[in-house]
């Protein structure tokens, strides 16, 4: 059986199966989590942890978290945050070498807005699971 990719301590990349933008900490506010082409940049960097609350996200930038604005729904924007925020991350069951980002005990899970829109700074949100590929994402170490 082959060792499991996500572990705490390790740093990825992360980006949409679908769009291939990746998680992105924008400069432009440092605090809101959009898609945006791959540069390599440490803003596009999370070092995963596995806690008592689940999987945080960190910034390699700013030592930030991925967390939410408000409770996690349909449209519920990810955003930076001081505090950690735990995940659950589960292989998706189509196309298992992707992975789901869920809210812990919910269906929702990390979904690139406008079923994946490619442009540069669309927003990530929570959105109810479905077989969107949209909402699967592919994490690269660094």
């Amino acid at each position: 059986m082959a060792e499991e990719l996500i572990q705490s301590g390790r740093t990825f990349t992360i980006t949409n199966a679908k769009a291939g933008s990746a998680i992105d900490l924008s400069a432009a506010d440092n605090r809101s989590i959009i898609g945006f082409p791959l540069h390599g940049g440490t803003n596009q960097q999370w070092t995963t942890e596995w806690t008592s609350i689940g999987w945080t996200f960190r910034s390699r930038a700013s030592g930030l978290y991925i967390g939410l604005n408000g409770s996690p729904s349909d449209g519920s924007r990810l955003v930076a945050v001081t505090a950690p925020v735990g995940w659950h991350i589960w292989h998706d069951q189509v196309n298992p070498s992707a992975y789901r980002i869920y809210a812990p005990l919910t269906t929702f899970n990390f979904d690139l807005y406008g079923h994946g829109d490619p442009a540069p700074g669309t927003p990530i949100i929570t959105w109810s699971a479905w077989s969107g590929t949209h909402q699967t994402w592919n994490f690269t170490l660094v």
